[in-house]
């Protein structure tokens, strides 16, 4: 018999997927990017489609997934390091070497490339995009610019090339709070003009990273949140580990290609950024909420590749004498996706934009609270969906779609659920949005709001229900009420915004 020829498949699944996207290539060129830029983009639109599969399913095979390199058989040095496969380093020198993290570098292309990324998972490289992209703007925004060392920093980020360029990674978590980082208890004692860490972070991810952004107490601080301070901490000094040791890697649902480890600092020398009493309130209203955004991008990008790897199956295979596209309900599931991804990707890239506009030192404050509660909310609602609409793909693949080997969906669909819970979950999130609109001011404009927010997506209907919510006495039926209504008030947003790109 002769062996089953699935070159139909692998074609159908496109060549250029940024050519190949209508709608990202409509709001890049939005920007009017330069000749270099759209280079750029060409290059990792075939990229992706082809080498980054290749990367990322050696990356996600079982041996060669992270792994903490063995330790001296003397006893003489802690574990330290971490091993990846070479394709895990080869794309993340393209990424982070390419110029995307300059402050002058286009918004909707540097997002453009992390939707690309993210059509593939984790793949061990989107959070050390994620983080770097924080780092990067924590240091320009909250870092003091004649401080010599955030200078260093930027200086490395600004002048990266492939053969020379730096990652970041953030340490929140610990064993104590999970997301309750008030109650962060490592300690940042003083060393002249710096600091030394001493205790254990829970959940550090990107470990291979080269500045490690962390929060820790001081011993003369405050007991609440104001005794929390950011600090930027490299991982090597004088090219040593600087002061740390990892405890275990996690062994985790999804996002296996990345390392995630528990860590013991005992003594690493990091320096502080931005006020010393304002540190967990940077790392939440700078660099979280960036992670968030490269969440709300992942999830769309997330949905685009199922549906891309359903289309192409389903228009390629044939069951019972028909291609499977021609099956009634097979094509209603298609077209659900194709709507979905449609969908998600309109409202993230309107998220992008709106966030961005936010962060201009002339945005209004009507952009800066409409920011803040809208990263938020898309964060919980757009994260939450993916699980579903990736599964439902999967299902339509059939076994091949549940095989590792074969189909990119199950990585998918475990690295979403572990999408949810980064940087705060569900709940977390949308009881943030809750409360930070109550400290905002946004009772009693909700009409203001929603209008400024929603464009004319905004009806007297929103405008209504919010109002009853936020007047609300009751906590408990303020809060469930609330849980109903921000789902809406998000799909009226995507809404409006694939209206403005179709």
């Amino acid at each position: 018999m002769t062996d089953y020829d699935f070159s139909g498949y692998l074609e159908a699944r496109g060549t250029n997927w940024f050519d190949e996207d209508p709608m990202l290539v409509r709001w890049v060129e939005r920007s009017n990017p330069s000749e270099a830029t759209r280079r750029m983009l060409d290059r990792f639109g075939r990229d992706a489609a082809s080498t980054w599969i290749e990367r990322s399913d050696v990356a996600e095979r079982r041996d060669h997934l992270p792994r903490i390199r063995e330790p001296d058989p003397y006893n003489r040095f802690p574990a330290t390091e971490i091993d990846l496969p070479s394709v895990t380093w080869k794309t993340l020198a393209e990424i982070h070497g390419s110029g995307i993290w300059r402050a002058d570098f286009d918004e909707r292309a540097r997002y453009a490339i992390v939707y690309l990324l993210n059509e593939h998972g984790e793949m061990g490289v989107t959070c050390s995009v994620a983080c770097t992209d924080g780092l990067a703007r924590v240091l320009r925004m909250a870092g003091d610019p004649d401080d010599p060392r955030i200078r260093e920093v930027l200086g490395r980020i600004d002048g990266a090339t492939e053969a020379d360029w730096i990652h970041g990674a953030q340490f929140v978590t610990e064993i104590q709070g999970g997301s309750d980082a008030a109650t962060n208890a490592l300690e940042a004692r003083p060393d002249g003009d710096a600091f030394r860490l001493h205790g254990q972070k829970w959940f550090c991810s990107n470990l291979t990273a080269d500045y490690w952004l962390v929060t820790a107490r001081r011993p003369d601080g405050p007991s609440d949140h104001r005794g929390i301070g950011l600090f930027c901490v490299p991982r090597l000094r004088d090219g040593a580990p600087n002061g740390y040791r990892i405890r275990r890697l996690k062994d985790k649902l999804g996002t296996r290609a990345l390392p995630t480890a528990e860590i013991e600092f005992e003594g690493a020398w990091g320096f502080p950024v931005g006020p010393l009493d304002a540190g967990l309130r940077t790392m939440v209203a700078v660099v979280l909420t960036t992670s968030r955004v490269h969440n709300v991008v992942a999830a769309a990008a997330s949905l685009r590749r199922a549906h891309r790897e359903a289309h192409a199956y389903a228009h390629f295979r044939t069951a019972f004498g028909r291609k499977l596209a021609d099956f009634p309900l097979l094509a209603a599931s298609l077209e659900r996706l194709a709507a979905e991804a449609d969908l998600a990707s309109a409202g993230a890239f309107a998220c992008v934009e709106d966030w961005t506009a936010a962060l201009d030192p002339k945005a209004s404050r009507e952009q800066k609270t409409w920011a803040r509660i809208l990263v938020s909310i898309a964060k919980a609602v757009s994260t939450r969906r993916t699980s579903p609409r990736i599964y439902e793909a999967m299902m339509l693949v059939g076994g091949n779609g549940i095989e590792e080997r074969f189909s990119v969906l199950p990585r998918l669909y475990r690295d979403a659920a572990i999408m949810e819970t980064w940087e705060g979950p569900y709940t977390l999130l949308l009881s943030q949005a809750l409360s930070d609109m109550a400290r905002l001011e946004v009772p009693g404009r909700e009409a203001e709001f929603l209008h400024f927010g929603l464009r004319d997506a905004a009806t007297d209907e929103l405008v209504r229900e919010l109002a009853a919510v936020l007047a609300e006495r009751d906590p408990v039926a303020r809060d469930l009420a609330w849980g109903e209504l921000a789902p809406r008030i998000y799909f009226a947003y995507e809404t409006w915004a694939l209206a403005t790109l179709a």
